[in-house]
């Protein structure tokens, strides 16, 4: 399975709540920076406390999905576009995203999110 399809069952896993397929597919050392400014955000440092992260998400929010539109593949990185949808306590926001993923013998090493934030603090309340 090359980059590109590995991300493509990444992010079907990960919208289907799937998080023991989806930790398969990172590397025990790898790093998931997102912005800062939102509750997990930062850089996340290892396999174990990214799911953590990610197993947190319903704390946060009562709907929350990222679809994948467009995977590029770039060798041992993937670029991702798409659509982030999310609902909060203060309401819900929809906006575009773009994921760099970098792998290393088939598994996630780093992965950059990059969304609206200004969006997702609003629907956060």
């Amino acid at each position: 399975m090359g980059n590109a399809e590995a991300a493509k069952s990444a992010y079907e896993a990960f919208n289907n709540g799937d998080l023991e397929t989806l930790k398969e597919g990172f590397a025990e050392d790898c790093e998931w920076q997102t912005s800062d400014e939102l509750p997990l955000g930062g850089l996340t440092r290892g396999r174990d406390a990214i799911m953590a992260n990610f197993a947190q998400l319903p704390n946060y929010w009562s709907s929350f999905s990222v679809e994948a539109s467009e995977f590029i593949d770039a060798g041992e990185k993937v670029i991702v576009s798409g659509t982030q949808r999310a609902t909060g306590k203060g309401g819900s926001f929809e906006a575009p995203f773009l994921h760099l993923m970098e792998y290393r013998d088939g598994k996630v090493v780093r992965g950059e999110f990059e969304g609206d934030s200004a969006k997702a603090l609003k629907a956060l309340g």
